[in-house]
């Protein structure tokens, strides 16, 4: 697993006797309670309650999340971003653009959101936040295994869990419990039989826009009441049609299905797939093993049962982009091998034609409806998901990449050429690799293992020179040139990574290991796949070379 874990203890800045991560004794209300762990402009670590998220923003604004990792982080995020939708949805874009300017004040969004407080309890004999309604019976698992990455059962049995140990998670804080549900029902992979997975499936790939502070960030993906109802069944209004754990769960027993016509669209902010009830009453004292912090009732387990909302057909979630297929399913992007780079920004940032993937519709909504009207300030897209193997964790990726704003009448220019680019660099990526591996092995050689290292290697080296590109392409354009400089210099660094990667990998120094007439033929291989005169290179750049005319 590679994830980002923070442990910090937070300021006492926003501390009080309701604060779980200073020892209350009484459980949460996500709305009243300060539980969002967070950094403010000027480092001071803070907990706040989500309707504090603009305290202070002119002189001090909350910028970052904080929590103790980071899909706990991307659980946080949205969990702002659908309270938001949820509760105070604007109008209207200009409504949207006038919240933008000048976010609401802490008082009014406690009082808005109070109107669903009664919603957000972590604990009590009725209705809890993310919890079965009436779960009277179930299995008994400690509550290590509301984290994704845990060793399953299996793995357990056959002693398999080399680097994600057991029994290192055993008692967690109220607060940090309800990070885990949230993420877990957020992200939900398969989990055996009828454990379903959640309304995006497995592990969906989260994009969001970035702004400068907290509530930017949050206020950008937030989409207008007449947009955001074509994504459901506006018409059902009930509160247990947004917040599902508010009535008995719908469940799957008899092979029900949940579709977007059957629901509210703000369920899929909090869509419930997995059956689950904390033990609330059979809690301990002690030190919180995800946060660190000191709580009067850390929870140990959790009863769950299988067979919970089985969300199914064409649901479009606004933060997540998807493609279709040939029967024009909808299908989710989910995380993958190799992270989050400029090598995902044709179907995360723009369209992408070959692929048939589209951006998610927040993303779509900056670039087009938003960006224009806005400063031109750094905003940036951030996308974040598990790579899952079915029920496997494999890893947690996220990243992020600028969203640079473009004249909207040199924008398809623009976004034809980054195509191009981004193409050229797959071209040359698989052809790095293909070279290498001619040089390392013979032609009949059976070739086992991992070389993706290459691959990553050459996304990663060449990703600052990418972003100087579509400077370098934006300026082109906006000024009327021929965009052919840029390209030239853009296969010219490619070349030179995949020069320097041949060099690191093929063995080309090691004397009495290495066969030089295979490595030379790779070589050249190599280079003449990376020259402008290939012509596939040419047809992808849709460029000539130098002998040749200019069409």
């Amino acid at each position: 697993m590679i994830y980002a874990l923070i442990v910090a203890t937070a300021s006492r800045e926003g501390a009080d006797d309701h604060d779980p991560r200073y020892g209350s004794i009484h459980m949460v209300n996500l709305i009243r309670d300060r539980w969002i762990p967070a950094i403010r402009k000027d480092r001071t670590e803070v907990c706040i309650a989500p309707w504090e998220v603009t305290r202070d923003h002119e002189t001090n604004p909350v910028v970052h999340l904080r929590a103790p990792r980071a899909d706990f982080n991307g659980a946080l995020i949205q969990f702002l971003i659908g309270l938001m939708q949820t509760v105070i949805p604007p109008s209207t874009d200009r409504a949207w653009f006038k919240k933008f300017e000048s976010p609401p004040d802490p008082d009014y969004l406690q009082g808005e959101f109070e109107k669903v407080a009664h919603a957000f309890e972590v604990d009590g004999d009725g209705a809890r936040f993310m919890q079965d309604f009436d779960l009277a019976e179930g299995v008994e698992t400690s509550i290590d295994h509301l984290l994704i990455e845990m060793p399953g059962k299996k793995t357990l049995e056959d002693n398999t869990d080399h680097f994600i140990k057991r029994d290192t998670v055993r008692q967690i804080c109220p607060s940090c419990s309800a990070m885990a549900l949230f993420t877990l029902q957020t992200n939900a992979p398969s989990g055996g039989s009828g454990h379903r997975t959640s309304l995006r499936g497995g592990g969906p790939l989260t994009t969001i826009v970035m702004g400068r502070t907290l509530w930017e960030t949050v206020w950008l993906s937030v989409v207008p009441t007449d947009s955001f109802a074509r994504y459901g069944n506006a018409d059902l209004q009930g509160e247990a049609d947004i917040f599902p754990w508010l009535a008995p769960t719908r469940t799957s027993e008899s092979g029900g299905d949940t579709t977007p016509q059957d629901v509210n669209p703000a369920q899929m902010y909090w869509g419930m797939p997995r059956r689950v009830r904390l033990d609330c009453d059979g809690t301990t004292q002690g030190i919180c093993d995800l946060c660190g912090c000191r709580s009067e009732r850390l929870i140990t387990s959790y009863r769950t049962k299988n067979l919970g909302v089985n969300y199914n057909g064409n649901w479009r979630h606004t933060l997540t982009a998807y493609s279709t297929n040939k029967t024009g399913d909808l299908l989710s992007q989910k995380g993958q091998p190799g992270g989050v780079s400029y090598r995902n920004w044709l179907g995360l940032v723009q369209n992408d034609a070959e692929s048939k993937i589209e951006p998610a519709v927040v993303v779509h909504t900056f670039r087009y409806d938003r960006q224009p009207d806005l400063p031109e300030v750094p905003f940036r897209l951030w996308a974040f998901g598990y790579d899952m193997d079915n029920m496997k964790a494999r890893c947690w990726y996220e990243g992020t990449m600028p969203l640079t704003r473009v004249d909207p009448i040199h924008r398809a220019e623009y976004e034809a050429v980054t195509a191009q680019l981004i193409r050229t660099a797959s071209l040359v990526a698989f052809s790095t690799r293909t070279a290498i591996k001619k040089a390392i092995f013979s032609e009949k050689a059976e070739v086992r293992g991992d070389l993706s290292m290459i691959d990553a290697r050459f996304w990663q080296d060449t990703e600052a020179e990418f972003y100087t590109t579509l400077h370098l392409l934006k300026d082109a354009i906006a000024c009327g040139e021929d965009a052919t400089a840029v390209k030239r210099r853009w296969l010219a660094v490619l070349g030179r990574e995949a020069e320097t990667l041949f060099e690191d990998f093929s063995q080309a120094n090691l004397i009495g290991v290495a066969d030089p007439k295979r490595i030379a033929l790779a070589r050249r291989d190599l280079r003449n796949f990376t020259s402008i005169r290939n012509k596939k290179i040419q047809k992808t750049l849709d460029i000539q070379p130098d002998n040749q005319p200019q069409r």
